[in-house]
């Protein structure tokens, strides 16, 4: 079965989205994209809502842009009363300046590890959580 990464940015952030969706791939996971999943007359909030249902995984891109954006929080809260696993990556900014709900969190400079992990996810059978 495949393994579904849903990624929250802010559109300043959309090449390393790209670049990140890119290396999710490669490890062998689906990454939703808002664009290619359009529906025509859908609202994004439609779109963001049904691909944070659909996704086993959401990853937060955290930048000095996006960490106070009202989006990626309101993001992030549906996220996590979903349930999902939800993994804040976090770049160019420091640890006192993340929300005080981000906790166990993976730095940019060690993605390489992050992805060797989801290597081994997207390869494994998946669990269905209730």
């Amino acid at each position: 079965m495949e393994y579904r990464v849903f990624i929250i940015h802010t559109r300043r952030d959309n090449d390393l989205a790209e670049d990140l969706a890119r290396r999710l791939k490669e490890a062998g996971a689906t990454v939703f994209s808002l664009e290619k999943s359009a529906v025509s007359g859908e609202t994004v909030i439609t779109k963001v809502s049904r691909g944070l249902r659909a996704a086993d995984e959401v990853i937060i891109i955290l930048t000095n842009t996006s960490v106070n954006s009202p989006g990626v929080i309101s993001q992030t809260g549906a996220a996590f009363s979903l349930r999902k696993r939800v993994t804040p990556l976090v770049v160019g900014i420091e640890g006192s300046e993340l929300p005080p709900f981000i906790g166990k969190h993976v730095r940019y400079a060690d993605l390489y590890k992050y992805l060797t992990d989801l290597a081994r996810r997207t390869k494994s059978p998946r669990r269905h959580v209730a």
